[in-house]
């Protein structure tokens, strides 16, 4: 038994001193190599979705500085920055985003765009930037290249262009056509309401101020059609809101 303690003692006496060794720091040749350029600048003939695997955003830039230091300090030390040991030193290095070549080619302010518009979407049921998940696609289309894509965005564009102008013709339609109905109703409540007044004079002089040059020959037919025709408008209106809903589901096929 005292052999043994004999040996454990100088095992931990030399962990110690291998623990207390100390390294020189990073030299020229290595700096040059990892530290400023990025892979990619170091192969040649690479391609543009080649490049974007290996493309850093600017958000990890920052982290990868303090985890390589990190990382330095275990490799030396054998202890992390809290003073443990480490017991999976691979993970430091390890990426915790998914879709990050993806997230780099859509740059900061896109990318974050089109996640908070994707959070808003599965929380409820809204509108979708049509013109941003467009300009996404494009962008990603430019560097991951699909064959016929360009062309099927630029219809999509278009046609939602459309969609979107006649929307907005036959909601200005239907206000106009509301407002006529609640004229021609108020219009009759008037008339109602003379009726019943005995007072002559009384009817002549409101007559006139409610009266318009449109409004004399008002009858149940006009109502009628007054009532179809917005009931018509509302259809068109419906129609081309499930156009530009198939537009979304084609847009959400292009993005997978």
């Amino acid at each position: 038994m005292t052999l043994l303690e004999n040996h454990l003692e100088q095992i931990a006496l030399s962990s110690a001193a291998i623990a207390e060794l100390p390294f020189p720091s990073p030299k020229i040749f290595t700096n040059a190599l990892l530290h400023s350029h990025e892979i990619t600048a170091l192969i040649r003939d690479t391609e543009a979705h080649e490049r974007a695997l290996f493309t850093i955003g600017p958000s990890d830039q920052i982290s990868r500085s303090s985890t390589a230091s990190i990382a330095r300090r275990s490799t030396v030390h054998g202890l992390n920055g809290a003073g443990e040991h480490y017991t999976n030193s691979g993970g430091l290095m390890r990426t915790h985003r998914s879709g990050s070549a993806v997230a780099t080619l859509l740059g900061g302010e896109l990318g974050e765009q089109i996640r908070r518009e994707g959070a808003k979407e599965s929380k409820e049921r809204g509108e979708v930037d049509v013109n941003l998940l467009l300009k996404g696609a494009e962008k990603l289309c430019g560097v991951y290249p699909i064959s016929g894509a360009s062309e099927r965005i630029a219809l999509l564009r278009s046609r939602y262009e459309q969609l979107n102008s006649s929307i907005s013709r036959y909601e200005g339609t239907i206000s106009k056509q509301m407002a006529q109905l609640v004229k021609i109703n108020k219009h009759k409540d008037h008339e109602g309401i003379y009726d019943d007044v005995e007072d002559d004079e009384y009817i002549d002089e409101n007559v006139e101020e409610a009266e318009g040059p449109e409004e004399l020959h008002v009858t149940e037919e006009d109502l009628r059609r007054e009532d179809e025709e917005i009931r018509e408008l509302e259809k068109k209106k419906r129609a081309l809101e499930d156009r530009v809903s198939g537009m979304e589901r084609d847009l959400g096929g292009l993005r997978r």
